[in-house]
């Protein structure tokens, strides 16, 4: 928390209609508009339902681009997350056929990686890491997945973002 004369954030816990949870749990994230660590606020749900927001905050977004209206509505980090999270825990839309590709928890741990050591806006993060993911899909493409990565990273985490992309924990 910050100063001794604010008051601890009361810890609450809602289950909500579809099988979401939002709570204060007492654990802390750092926002970035305050520069200082605050109480997080907790949201859990099932995998159908982050997928089904992922689609609602992607829809919003690219509304609001559409109508100009004067609300920032950059949501498209979090849509982008909240979609791979579902398919990483095993969501899959009806008719889809499982990925044989680079799967969505390998792309996210890539994207954590170049979170970690680079300072990318949600826009370019998930830039490089579905392009780097869409090379290694390609023929003879992990030469251009290495090189864009190896562009826009130190070598270390080049070659830590590029272990996550193909599964081997950068190893």
């Amino acid at each position: 928390m910050g100063e001794s004369s604010e008051r601890p954030a009361e810890l609450v816990r809602l289950v909500l209609d579809f099988g979401e949870s939002v709570e204060v749990d007492g654990s802390t994230v750092f926002d970035p508009v305050t520069e200082r660590s605050v109480p997080a606020v907790v949201l859990r749900m099932p995998p159908a339902r982050a997928a089904w927001f992922g689609r609602v905050l992607d829809a919003y977004t690219r509304m609001c681009r559409l109508t100009g209206v004067e609300l920032d509505a950059a949501e498209a980090g979090p849509a982008w997350a909240l979609s791979r999270a579902a398919a990483s825990a095993g969501h899959l839309e009806p008719g889809a056929r499982p990925s044989e590709g680079v799967t969505s928890g390998r792309r996210i741990s890539a994207a954590a990686v170049l979170r970690d050591v680079e300072h990318f806006d949600d826009t370019t993060l998930i830039a490089i890491v579905d392009a780097a993911a869409r090379w290694l899909e390609e023929p003879s493409g992990d030469e251009y997945a290495w090189a864009l990565l190896g562009a826009v990273t130190d070598a270390p985490s080049q070659a830590r973002a590029y272990g996550e992309l193909l599964g081997s924990g950068g190893r």
